[in-house]
């Protein structure tokens, strides 16, 4: 597994986690999506981060679930898209995002998926910069298959925010 994953990995274990010590900050709310970051030792990571609006199957026993766009400067990263389903993911297996018309393949491990492709994410930011909503399909350990919705009113505001945020200086 590349570095890259492995650091995003660790620090959305530390972000989901009961609101990191280190203090997550919201930077501003636009209607659906937040613009967040977080200072660390090497400057600031930011992000555009939502919940769903909807989690089906409603009676499956989870976390909450995020979709998050981070940007880390300090280590050439930007665009890079990863999400959470509240569960730990079916092992080899995808989540798959429909944005509008189009779809999107992720990759799993543990309980993260993410794109491997910085192609594919400037791809799925575009068609969610147009759409109005997004469906993320999962597939727990136990299973499960889930499908939750992401309202993607205030996506782009969200997005820029938190990209300008964290430009290089």
């Amino acid at each position: 597994m590349p570095i890259k994953k492995i650091l995003i990995i660790f620090f959305l274990l530390i972000f989901i986690s009961e609101n990191v010590i280190a203090g997550v900050q919201v930077e501003k709310k636009f209607k659906m999506w937040e613009s967040q970051y977080v200072k660390v030792e090497q400057g600031k990571i930011c992000f555009a981060v939502s919940i769903p609006t909807k989690m089906l199957p409603d009676n499956l026993n989870r976390a909450e679930s995020r979709i998050f766009i981070t940007f880390r400067p300090k280590d050439g990263v930007s665009n890079e898209i990863s999400i959470t389903n509240g569960y730990t993911f079916k092992k080899n297996s995808n989540v798959n995002v429909n944005v509008g018309n189009a779809q999107f393949k992720f990759q799993t491990k543990d309980k993260f998926a993410w794109m491997i492709s910085l192609n594919n994410e400037l791809k799925m930011i575009r068609a969610m910069k147009k759409a109005n909503r997004a469906q993320v399909i999962g597939i727990s350990s136990r299973g499960n298959k889930t499908k939750d919705t992401y309202s993607l009113i205030g996506f782009t505001k969200a997005y820029n925010s938190a990209r300008s945020n964290c430009k290089k200086k």
